[in-house]
């Protein structure tokens, strides 16, 4: 059940967003094999004064089109959360249009038992949903 948080400024389009959200949520499911109605995301518009970023940062320009993503779910090893982040930005890219110097992203380990929804099943083995791919989850088959 990851829980997923988007900022950006305020005033994009409904399509914008949705569109960040697809991208998102197919990433989720293509690299940590989350059901497909596993989809949890909130967005936050902020006005400039609420959104503060250099405007040169690492080298790069930055722009307004900048989104802040974290992600709150269980741990998962370095190699999943690189693959994650490659898969999001690639669809963010080719979904949303925005351009890599306009993401950020951020991974908040939250242990499953920090978690609850009607309905949810764990596995009693991995401690994740029990609907999840288990060959994408650390130490399944």
């Amino acid at each position: 059940m990851p829980m997923t948080k988007i900022y950006l400024r305020t005033g994009s389009p409904v399509e914008h967003r949705q569109a960040i959200s697809e991208s998102i949520h197919r990433s989720l499911v293509e690299v940590l094999g989350i059901p497909e109605d596993d989809r949890y995301h909130v967005f936050h518009e902020l006005d400039d004064a609420n959104l503060i970023s250099a405007p040169v940062a690492f080298g790069l320009e930055r722009r307004r089109e900048a989104v802040f993503i974290q992600f709150y779910f269980s741990q998962r090893p370095a190699a999943v959360l690189n693959a994650l982040y490659t898969s999001v930005v690639a669809n963010l890219q080719e979904l949303a249009g925005l351009q890599t110097r306009d993401i950020y992203l951020n991974v908040v380990p939250s242990p499953s038992e920090n978690w609850w929804a009607d309905g949810r099943a764990l596995d009693p083995d991995t401690g994740f949903d029990a609907r999840m791919d288990q060959s994408r989850v650390p130490g399944g088959s």
